[in-house]
């Protein structure tokens, strides 16, 4: 049997990083643009607010989309079949019933991606004779967990602020025509 063979369909796979990256298209600079925008002008108060540039309002849709789907939960069965293959390997016990299932809904809980990277971590590093714990496991991906929420935040909170920017103007609209008659 060949390593390769060994290795599909385990749970980290090993990716090769690219010898030539292809330039960066259009929709990704703007989405890199849309973010920097959303960073800096998160914390400022509606009415300092610049006009947005149309090509990122366009785009804030699908970069809201974009974030909550990279905090999508993982696979619960993935993170047992993971743990149990730690502990076989370990020779560790497992916790037993609802110290188990409070550990899966947990992780499972985190991005695929970044469970995979906690659990690769844990792997390689963790040294100690006992189960790792949830702790454990999400020390390592603890900084890039905060900042996908805290980009979903921030588009959030600048798509909210458009959209009370939108509501205003036509309330002040439909005020002026109130007026007038």
């Amino acid at each position: 049997m060949t390593i390769a063979a060994r290795t599909t369909g385990t749970v980290v796979s090993l990716a090769r990083p690219a010898a030539h990256r292809p330039p960066a298209s259009p929709s990704a600079t703007r989405s890199a643009r849309l973010h920097a925008w959303s960073e800096s002008w998160a914390d400022e108060p509606l009415p300092h607010l610049p006009d947005i540039p149309p090509d990122l309002r366009d785009a804030l849709p699908e970069a809201v989309a974009q974030a909550r789907r990279d905090l999508d939960p993982g696979d619960p069965g993935e993170v047992l079949a993971a743990l149990a293959t730690l502990a076989s390997r370990r020779g560790l016990d497992l916790p037993d019933g609802i110290a188990l299932e409070l550990d899966i809904e947990i992780m499972a809980g985190w991005p695929r991606d970044l469970w995979r990277t906690a659990f690769r971590a844990v792997w390689e590093r963790f040294a100690y004779r006992r189960m790792p714990e949830v702790a454990d496991f999400r020390r390592f991906i603890e900084a890039d967990l905060a900042e996908r929420q805290a980009r979903l935040d921030r588009l959030e909170s600048i798509r909210l602020k458009l959209e009370t920017i939108e509501l205003k103007k036509t309330w002040d609209e439909q005020a002026r025509r109130r007026r007038g008659r």
